[in-house]
């Protein structure tokens, strides 16, 4: 073949289509190259608690993929609380452990080991502290690793039913112990036969009174108990103290202080064995107060929307140089199965962020978790009591918080029920509680 002055032969034809086709396959490998691999879609199990799957949390994983993940998608389980602690148990032993679960603020002790801590790529232990109250660090922090991410808080408050304190002419709440029993005097009513149709306080026995464990566990941390040693090795909440260079049992003084609200002889009685369950007794009128944490004041509007809620802060022991409050919340934490961990931590502080953090907040009807969160918080009608106290708020170090709580409430029931005295009653528990410790 000529073209113009050349001859092309036939098998320089072919080299020149052979070379073609390889620079055309060059140039579309190039091409496909350049693009960027297709993300792997991440299926992440969720397990939490109270929050509905979808008017809850849909509308914040939906907002997550929008944002740059559109590629991970969350499946939320409502666990039941009752049996939670159990099934995660049961699934963790099966290998069947979801990516993502509640984690209680007093768990790291016995679950610790069962949960990966956050990549420092993702949050450092300055971050940390610098974002979140200091319960959450004592909380989720061990030998400088985060172990558990706050997205909400919460904190032992007393709610009040405003229309009895009007009919008692109790213009505001108690602020000190010595003012509540005073109060109480007041909204306390008896029939002729010394039964009460009004009680002045849920307070004073363990099986009908929500949360006596805790409420116990704070009198004692507010009047200086130290509940266990440093070692952590044993319990000390039935110990001396030397107040002022005198001895003084706080563990014992505060024991007899809550059981005195269920003593016919004190002038602080104003609950026994005999009365109807805390919860039930406040949304239908029959207490006037009780002590209790925001997860519940949606469940007590739902139930008793006519009630006029106040909610005020915890009473503090009267001359008390700093206030003391009580911490109980779940946190968030991801399982050492995680096949999906980084993923799953990634989330989780994505809902720290302080925009999605606050809205989740409103959402829940719970105080935030961030500090700055919180202090904005303290403005509001709902929220301002609970933001205020949660930055006093204090816990204490329980190997196993269940049964721990039950020693708590057996404590109580031996000097109320079988009328032992508070101090063998809190040694007997001291005891228990160390053994749980050592064992």
């Amino acid at each position: 073949m000529n073209i113009g002055n050349y001859q092309i032969t036939r098998g320089q034809i072919v080299i020149f289509g052979a070379v073609f086709i390889i620079v055309i396959l060059l140039i579309l490998g190039f091409i496909v190259g350049s693009k960027p691999p297709a993300q792997q879609v991440v299926n992440l199990e969720f397990w939490g608690l109270y929050d509905d799957g979808y008017s809850i949390w849909q509308p914040f994983f939906d907002a997550y993929r929008r944002e740059g993940s559109a590629n991970v998608f969350i499946n939320y389980t409502k666990m039941n609380p009752d049996t939670y602690e159990r099934d995660l148990i049961e699934a963790l032993a099966s290998g069947k452990a979801p990516d993502i679960i509640a984690f209680h603020s007093s768990w790291l002790p016995k679950h610790g080991n069962k949960v990966s801590p956050v990549p420092e790529t993702l949050m450092t232990l300055r971050q940390f502290q610098e974002t979140f109250p200091d319960v959450a660090v004592t909380n989720f922090i061990s030998k400088n690793q985060i172990y558990a991410i706050p997205v909400w808080t919460d904190v032992l408050t007393m709610f009040y039913n405003k229309d009895l304190f009007n009919t008692a002419v109790i213009g505001t709440p108690p602020k000190t112990w010595d003012e509540f029993i005073k109060v109480i005097q007041k909204l306390s009513v008896k029939d002729k036969f010394g039964n009460f149709t009004k009680s002045g306080a849920a307070l004073g026995t363990a099986d009908n009174v929500n949360n006596a464990a805790d409420i116990l566990s704070l009198l004692m941390l507010q009047i200086g108990a130290k509940m266990v040693s440093d070692d952590g090795q044993g319990a000390t909440f039935d110990q001396s103290v030397t107040v002022n260079g005198n001895l003084f049992l706080p563990g014992e003084s505060a024991l007899r202080f809550y059981t005195d609200f269920a003593n016919p002889k004190s002038s602080a009685y104003s609950w026994n064995d005999k009365m109807p369950d805390s919860f039930e007794a406040f949304i239908t009128g029959k207490t006037a107060i009780i002590f209790d944490y925001a997860v519940n004041m949606p469940e007590i509007k739902k139930r008793a929307p006519n009630l006029r809620l106040g909610i005020a802060a915890m009473p503090q022991p009267a001359n008390a140089s700093r206030d003391v409050n009580y911490a109980s919340y779940w946190g968030y934490a991801v399982p050492l199965a995680s096949k999906n961990s980084q993923a799953a931590w990634q989330f989780l502080l994505y809902l720290t962020r302080k925009d999605i953090n606050q809205s989740f907040s409103n959402a829940v009807l719970r105080p935030a978790s961030r500090r700055d969160v919180i202090s904005e918080e303290q403005t509001s009608a709902d929220l301002g009591i609970f933001a205020e106290e949660i930055l006093s708020a204090v816990s204490w170090y329980q190997v196993d918080p269940m049964a721990i709580k039950k020693i708590f409430k057996d404590m109580i029931d031996a000097v109320v029920l079988s009328g032992d005295k508070p101090a063998d009653a809190l040694r007997d528990a001291a005891s228990k509680v160390t053994f749980l410790m050592r064992r």
